[in-house]
């Protein structure tokens, strides 16, 4: 049996002191920004879909806030005329070198959120998912979006604020994520452990043989090349496991053992959408180590 609903389908609601009279909505039912049309939109987190679509909603309504409780690395889509995610090069560097250097590139083309209003990050470059966005502080300095502390409570159309500011919204979306949701087995059947199930590779159960799952992964550029990759090694195994070969008892070998460091050398936060969080090179090799070792 293989799992793979993927982690986009459970939104979070946050809940909030008090009362909106207002339109509360969740990025997942944003379909279009003429949602925004002449209304005071408040978008409450700065990820990535919190961003993406508070550059959407500039253009249409008559104003733009954005919420948020901690501060972000924004990485510009294009850095040096290349794609972000290959900041750096080919030529791996130690993380601590990584998070310097890269840090201080993004100083030359984004400058200090800090000084926009955002938070300063209590953490490093890399340790959360940065924010890939080429056009939030841009708006942002041309106040087109405010930036806003984190809620405290609503009353009426009014959002107060936690540094003691007030501001009246006609719309509140919440871009604060989603959760794991597997209702169709018990979490104990998925070794879930604190915030997420404990998969080897984030795909194998240590209990189950011919269970899978797919597409419980996070990292910053792993795109759809690394869950294709996924996929492959996955039915490597079970073809692998059908033919009786000893390739599959050497994988199941292994994912009874420690499971492998897939951080790539970084501390992550200790977030729930982090709990399924890779290294993006290193988990891909891995995953291709795994699955060359089941060809034929």
């Amino acid at each position: 049996m293989v799992i793979a609903n993927g982690t986009l389908s459970e939104p979070k609601h946050p809940q909030f002191e008090g009362h909106f009279d207002g339109e509360l909505l969740h990025t997942s039912s944003y379909k279009h920004a003429e949602l925004f049309k002449d209304k005071r939109v408040l978008i409450v987190g700065a990820g990535n879909s919190g961003c993406d679509i508070a550059v959407d909603a500039v253009h249409y309504a008559e104003s733009v806030d954005i919420s948020v409780r901690r501060g972000y690395y924004f990485v510009p889509k294009y850095v040096f005329g290349k794609p972000a995610d290959t900041l750096g090069g080919k030529r791996p560097l130690p993380p601590w070198l990584k998070q310097k250097v890269d840090a201080t590139v993004l100083q030359w083309f984004t400058g200090d959120p800090v000084r926009f209003g955002f938070p300063k990050p209590d953490y490093k470059m890399y340790e959360s998912h940065p924010v890939v966005n080429s056009l939030v502080l841009h708006h942002v300095g041309h106040g087109d979006i405010g930036v806003r502390a984190d809620i405290a409570r609503l009353a009426g159309r009014t959002v107060h604020f936690k540094d003691g500011s007030a501001r009246d919204y006609d719309l509140i979306l919440t871009a604060t994520g989603y959760a794991l949701h597997y209702p169709f087995i018990d979490r104990e059947l998925l070794n879930w452990q604190g915030m997420a199930p404990r998969l080897y590779l984030n795909i194998f159960s240590p209990r189950f043989e011919t269970l899978g799952v797919l597409g419980m992964i996070e990292a910053s550029g792993i795109g759809w090349q690394g869950r294709y990759e996924q996929a492959e090694l996955l039915a490597r195994y079970f073809r692998a496991q059908a033919t009786g070969s000893p390739k599959a008892t050497a994988l199941r070998t292994a994912v009874q053992g420690p499971p492998p460091d897939l951080s790539g050398g970084f501390k992550y936060l200790q977030l729930e959408r982090m709990a399924y969080y890779v290294h993006k090179d290193t988990y891909r090799a891995a995953v291709r180590q795994a699955a060359a070792a089941l060809a034929d």
